[in-house]
């Protein structure tokens, strides 16, 4: 205990008053006999609460926003955050205050309680405000993300999401802070609040009870079969046999690319899965694996529509490099053929050609797409549904080939799957450019400028919805690995495709469009026009 004289009875009698002690200030009250001790700062905004209301239930209220508080416990019960109070004793007409700490345990626990609460409603300021109370006590504030991943990880009825994602690249970025606690809070608050929209007002769907042992062949089948209850029990007999991420990580990666998955998302999120586990411990593969699992047995499946129609042909065409060149790659017809030119070209330059000079071609490929794309698609609402296009289409072929080039250094088997659906992401996307458009624009001249320039907008982005700002950060952090091993010419139109997405208009609500996408559909069920 501590205790320190705070005040007199007589001078309570008058009123509220503030004992200051170091930067420490407590308000002190006197409610008929009873004495009691709260911070003075009122936890949402600052404003002095020795200035507030007590009302006959022992009950404060700060009038700048009306947040009421119980003197007798300090907690919240309308507004937010909970108020800390102190212990009090009276001897011969002294107020004596302790203020010793609470223990780490205690002061956790109360941390992380209401870190659970803003997590749930998705109070970003709270939020904000909890996670810095863990920096400032000298607990490990990426304890909130640890959290977050176990709070959030059963409310995704599709498994992991975009929030996962970018979570790896948000810490990653956090991780470069470490001197600088606002930019590493902003990190850390952008991962936790794109898991807590993604998991807001979803009720809990449970994982499958630990199944079959874990085998590569048993999970690719129930992969493919869809059989959710069976993947999700083969990672969960894995996880508990004491299997590990990286031993499980090849048949999640070979799941991911059996298939041209979702626009690439399966593949993204193997990856992303992966540096997030390595980031944040073992302790989250009880959650993020699972979860992963469960992705890839909902994901769509691209390569059974007519327009990617073409992959699995050409996949079963590429069996190894047989005649291998020094020879530049003729490029030319990359960006003619649509999908299915784009994988004949593929195809035939992996005949002859090393995997990663067809990479970098392809790679190459993506950037110049979007530094040509036609944002008038973007705009428009009296389009076809198959052309709403906007610039998520863009950026995900370059953050998939960043997926591609982790995934297949580390298991080369795949390196003809994965070239192959980044050629249809370049033969996809061919259709909505304008080559017309003057690439000169775009261009970087100062690299390292304009690259600390967007982290300074990364940190202050001002998407209200996080599946933008999550594009944001994975394009950048993806384009910013491929600069280095990428030759000078790829690095020049990386840079000019980040510049043009970075400094353009991002639509993020096409309510026209979806109204009369909406109309034209039903009206076909009553026989009339739309016009």
């Amino acid at each position: 205990m501590s205790w320190h004289q705070a005040t007199t009875l007589e001078k309570l009698a008058d009123g509220p008053t503030v004992f200051k002690r170091n930067r420490r200030q407590i308000a002190l009250f006197l409610v008929e006999d009873d004495v009691y001790a709260v911070d003075n700062r009122c936890p949402h905004e600052g404003y002095p609460l020795v200035e507030g209301t007590v009302d006959e239930q022992c009950q404060l209220t700060c009038n700048w926003h009306n947040w009421k508080f119980r003197l007798v416990d300090g907690r919240c019960v309308l507004g937010g955050d909970h108020l800390r109070r102190y212990d009090v004793k009276v001897e011969e007409g002294q107020v004596l205050v302790d203020l010793s700490e609470p223990s780490r345990e205690v002061i956790r626990d109360d941390v992380m309680d209401g870190l659970q609460t803003a997590f749930r409603k998705r109070d970003y300021g709270r939020l904000c405000r909890e996670i810095s109370r863990l920096h400032f006590h000298g607990l490990d504030p990426v304890d909130a993300l640890r959290e977050a991943i176990r709070w959030s990880h059963d409310r995704f009825e599709y498994g992991s999401t975009h929030a996962y994602a970018a979570a790896a690249d948000w810490v990653a970025m956090a991780d470069s802070n470490l001197d600088h606690w606002e930019c590493r809070l902003v990190c850390l608050v952008e991962a936790v609040d794109h898991m807590a929209f993604d998991a807001l007002r979803h009720p809990e769907y449970a994982y499958a009870r630990p199944g079959e042992t874990f085998s590569r062949e048993a999970f690719a089948e129930a992969i493919e079969e869809e059989q959710l209850e069976r993947a999700e029990g083969l990672v969960g007999r894995g996880l508990e046999d004491g299997l590990h991420f990286p031993e499980m990580e090849r048949a999640l990666t070979e799941a991911a690319l059996s298939h041209y998955n979702d626009f690439g998302h399966s593949l993204i999120y193997v990856q992303k899965t992966g540096e997030l586990i390595a980031s944040l411990g073992e302790e989250t593969e009880a959650w993020l694996v699972p979860a992963l699992a469960r992705h890839l047995v909902y994901t769509s499946r691209e390569d059974l529509i007519p327009e990617f129609s073409g992959y699995a042909s050409a996949l079963a065409a590429v069996t190894a490099v047989s005649e291998l060149s020094s020879d530049p790659l003729d490029t030319n017809g990359l960006q003619r053929g649509g999908v299915h030119g784009a994988l004949d070209w593929t195809r035939e330059a992996l005949a002859t050609h090393r995997f990663e000079a067809v990479y970098e071609a392809l790679l190459q490929a993506n950037a110049r797409g979007q530094v040509f794309y036609d944002t008038s698609y973007q705009d428009a609402f009296d389009r076809p549904v198959n052309d709403s296009v906007g610039w998520l289409s863009f950026t995900h072929a370059l953050t998939f080939s960043g997926a591609v080039r982790a995934q297949c250094q580390k298991f080369p088997h795949l390196w003809p799957a994965g070239l192959l659906q980044m050629a249809c992401f370049v033969g996809r996307n061919q259709r909505f450019q304008d080559r017309e458009l003057d690439p000169a624009a775009w261009w970087v001249e100062d690299s390292g400028r304009f690259l600390a320039d967007i982290d300074e907008r990364l940190l202050d982005h001002g998407q209200r919805d996080p599946i933008f700002s999550a594009h944001l950060v994975k394009t950048s952090v993806a384009i910013r690995r491929e600069l280095g091993t990428s030759s000078e010419e790829t690095c020049r139109w990386l840079l000019a495709a980040l510049n043009r997405f970075l400094n353009s208009p991002l639509k993020q609500k096409h309510v026209r469009r979806l109204a009369r996408q909406a109309i034209e559909l039903v009206a076909r069920d009553f026989n009339r026009s739309t016009s």
